[in-house]
């Protein structure tokens, strides 16, 4: 296993490389962190409620408590998961199901709670003339994964994604943009194609696949940012340093 330089700052394209580098070396790892959260969740939403992960509108109320059941435990644990997996390689080891599942676990407070004051935060910035949300989603782009490697509560995480993504937004929005177009894509598309009803065992069986999928996806590439961005500062740094004349140059 060769180990993952995290250290470094990377292109839009190179994270996406990284990403499918990732998957291509620990092909189970991912999928299964991420199943262990989403497929228990979405198979407790279909005994309770009756609508499979292809499901449409379930009701105002039952729309918000799986809004908050997903972004107050299964974005966050799945977030935490694949971060302290990807931590773990750029240390140059292998990652650990049951290590990473406890070091997981053990942040989940400050994950979720940065990521539903991240969300809440943002849908309110959205209904506030779009653009206010569009930049909230930017500025706290990393929030969990801040909250999750600092573990330094909820609030310094948010304070963490805002200085991390400062003067990056740009950099920021084409990776978002890159990855959400075509997860998107492929949840739209297996929706449509999924046999049976939604509720139905094949329709079923589908959508905790794909939901699966596109939120390892998501959350590895997001891990990836997160570093990517964290090394940026530390290499401008260095660069100053051995070319001072470079300063004169930034913007």
């Amino acid at each position: 296993m060769r180990q993952l330089d995290l250290d470094r700052p990377r292109s839009v394209a190179e994270i996406l490389a990284a990403t499918a580098r990732l998957y291509r070396t620990f092909p189970l790892l991912f999928p299964t962190l991420a199943l262990a959260v989403e497929g228990p969740y979405l198979l407790a939403v279909l005994a309770i409620t009756g609508h499979g992960p292809f499901s449409g509108h379930e009701g105002f109320e039952m729309d918000v408590l799986t809004m908050i059941v997903s972004y107050g435990f299964v974005t966050p644990l799945i977030s935490a998961l694949h971060i302290h997996a990807v931590a773990a390689v750029g240390e140059g080891r292998r990652p650990r199901m049951m290590r990473v599942a406890v070091r997981g676990v053990r942040v989940l407070p400050a994950v979720a709670a940065a990521e539903l004051v991240s969300t809440i935060g943002t849908f309110l910035g959205l209904l506030a003339l779009i653009i206010p949300g569009i930049i909230l989603l930017l500025r706290w782009a990393v929030v969990a994964q801040a909250a999750a490697v600092e573990d330094e509560g909820w609030l310094p995480a948010l304070r963490s994604s805002a200085r991390l993504t400062d003067s990056h937004y740009s950099h920021v929005f084409a990776l978002l943009v890159s990855v959400g177009i075509p997860l998107a894509g492929v949840g739209l598309s297996a929706k449509a194609l999924a046999p049976g009803s939604a509720s139905a065992a094949p329709s079923v069986a589908v959508g905790i696949v794909v939901r699966t999928v596109l939120a390892s996806v998501s959350a590895l590439t997001t891990a990836l940012l997160y570093f990517d961005l964290r090394a940026r500062p530390e290499v401008q740094r260095r660069a100053g340093r051995e070319h001072p004349q470079l300063r004169d140059l930034d913007p």
